[in-house]
């Protein structure tokens, strides 16, 4: 019978080669050092996706709240002069969004009479990009939209 260290093991022959066996199996499988480790390492990503998509979720509604911020600050300028084109409201509400933070912004200003009253809609999208280690997310768009009236002064 030879000895390494903790562990023991039959040097010729087979005798005793069953119970060393065994004996060997159950402080084995007795054996709890590293099973830390190892639950760390299944449980971190799963933790990391947690709190980063958190973060990500904060920054998508950050930047949805910057936008709409953006679109009532054009509706303020239409409502104190009303004689503004759509060419100009659209290039106030991207500028605004410029301002911002964000990139590749689509505007647009469309006229509109409902019951007499006229109207401008407002829509305005840009692409917000995710990103979430260990996860596969496309980009989507941020898309606010409003019915703006267009009030003037006389009536």
């Amino acid at each position: 019978m030879c000895s390494c260290g903790n562990l023991k093991f039959a040097s010729r022959g087979m005798q005793g080669a069953g119970q060393e066996s065994r004996y060997g199996r159950r402080r084995f499988l007795g054996d709890r050092r590293g099973v830390t480790a190892i639950e760390f390492a299944i449980v971190l990503p799963l933790f990391l996706m947690g709190v980063l998509g958190a973060i990500e979720c904060g920054r998508a509604l950050a930047a949805w709240n910057d936008s709409s911020r953006a679109l009532g600050r054009a509706v303020r300028a239409i409502n104190l002069d009303p004689n503004q084109t759509t060419d100009q409201v659209s290039a106030l509400l991207k500028q605004y969004l410029v301002e911002s933070g964000a990139k590749d912004v689509t505007v647009s200003v469309t006229p509109q009479t409902i019951s007499g009253t006229d109207y401008m809609k407002i829509r305005a999208s840009f692409p917000f990009s995710v990103t979430i280690p260990f996860a596969t997310l496309s980009d989507f768009n941020i898309v606010v939209d409003t019915l703006a009236p267009v009030m003037s002064p006389t009536k």
